[in-house]
């Protein structure tokens, strides 16, 4: 399981980005190296001014000469090594000394192992997402009806190399399924490869699409997808051939949007939309798993204080039942924010509605009647801002999903309670691809 979570690059090209700290002839000999080799080299004049740069974090490697061995930091977050003759010994904390008349032979090798660290620590960091992702109450935690056919979804999914088109609304968890379905997958043995749409231009996208050949490549907000990255990616995708001894990457794109809207609009390809579509995965909304709220709540939780070795008092039971009936148009993602202010608010004692009502409130949580002391009943409405607003058709849908729900799938009944024709509602659930009840 560990090895499937974190992956491995396996044959997708690096390029390691080296410091070089030097003088003279030896700064320009392994300058020359280090670029023939066909690896980044970054020139620094002394210690200071690589601090400086604030570069550490990016860079793979640190060489330097004995002109600069004393000045060297204490600590640094990268590997260093001293390249040179003219002194006995390295820094401790140094990796050690190369010698000048080894270094030709030793660079490759060196750059190796400076890239398999950097793939380590990245695999690390995607292993500590994923689990991360999972105990803070993912869209993959729940046992409602609409969560166990997710989850077999998923499972069908992961045993192809079909292209995946994961859909659903924002916070709901696509970005984990897209992740769990490569981790699943033949391919989990690679490091899985996430992009943003809206950073790629054509260019990128092809160089994109052959650095991760060989593994999951995730393309999140597909729907803004420049003009000419779409023209890229239907050319990519109507030229994979998996038989190939280097096949391309398997391919799952993420959109929250409507996409055959998108495309009567014009400003999505017809034919992209149809090759995304060989495998659709649709993410359910919390509306639709309101049964779910509380365990996702218990993962939140838990998320929160066992990593310290603490305990929490859990959630009183009518803070529970308060969970349950908000709206949650920010679907886990509010959850988890939500929670984790209630969290800090109720100090340590079991979280009550009071804690989970405190401003700022849950974006659009509807009104609440409670009983007040002389058998009054009292409002307790959050307050509403701009971040409750959802597009249209996301509320139409949902308005949908209730009539249809509160009628058990009868449509002519539903229609009635809307106050529109039946064609009408057939008409919506076709295009919303609504479940009858």
């Amino acid at each position: 399981m560990t090895t499937a979570l974190i992956g491995n690059e396996g044959n997708v090209e690096l390029r390691a980005r080296v410091a070089l700290i030097a003088r003279g002839g030896m700064r320009d000999d392994v300058a020359a190296s280090v670029a023939r080799s066909g690896h980044e080299v970054v020139e620094f004049p002394d210690w200071n001014a690589f601090l400086d740069a604030a570069v550490e974090s990016t860079m793979d490697l640190v060489l330097f000469d004995g002109a600069h061995a004393d000045g060297m930091p204490a600590a640094l977050s990268v590997p260093s090594v001293l390249v040179g003759d003219d002194v006995a010994g390295a820094p401790a904390s140094s990796l050690g000394r190369l010698p000048a008349a080894a270094f030709g032979a030793a660079i490759e090798p060196l750059l190796r192992i400076a890239n398999e660290l950097r793939l380590t620590l990245g695999r690390c960091r995607e292993l500590e997402t994923l689990v991360g992702g999972v105990r803070t109450g993912s869209a993959l935690v729940g046992r409602s009806p609409v969560m166990r056919r997710l989850q077999s979804a998923v499972s069908r999914a992961a045993d192809t190399d079909a292209t995946v088109l994961v859909e659903g609304p924002r916070g709901a968890g696509k970005s984990l399924v897209a992740r769990v379905v490569h981790c699943k997958s033949r391919r989990s043995g690679q490091a899985i490869q996430t992009t943003g749409c809206d950073r790629l231009d054509a260019e990128s996208l092809q160089r994109l699409l052959e650095a991760a050949r060989n593994t999951t490549l995730v393309l999140e907000d597909v729907e803004r997808l420049p003009a000419a990255a779409q023209s890229v990616l239907v050319r990519h995708l109507k030229e994979r051939n998996p038989a190939r001894p280097t096949p391309g990457p398997r391919l799952i794109a993420t959109t929250a949007a409507h996409l055959p809207e998108l495309v009567a609009k014009g400003a999505f390809r017809e034919d992209l939309y149809y090759r995304l579509h060989n495998f659709p995965i649709v993410v359910p909304s919390l509306r639709e798993r309101a049964e779910d709220v509380g365990l996702i709540a218990d993962a939140v939780l838990d998320a929160a204080v066992l990593p310290l070795g603490r305990t929490h008092q859990g959630f009183t039971p009518s803070a529970r039942a308060l969970l349950e009936s908000l709206h949650w148009p920010g679907n886990v993602g509010q959850v988890e924010t939500t929670v984790m202010r209630a969290h800090a608010l109720a100090g340590g004692a079991p979280i009550d509605r009071e804690h989970l009502l405190a401003p700022p409130p849950p974006a659009a949580a509807p009104a609440v009647r409670e009983s007040g002391g002389q058998g009054r009943s009292v409002d307790v409405e959050p307050m509403l801002d701009e971040s409750a607003i959802q597009p249209f058709e996301q509320e139409e849908q949902a308005i949908l999903t209730r009539a249809l729900r509160a009628t058990k799938g009868n449509v002519r009944r539903a229609a009635q309670l809307l106050g529109i024709g039946r064609a009408t509602l057939y008409r919506k659930i076709q295009q919303y691809r609504l479940r009858l009840q």
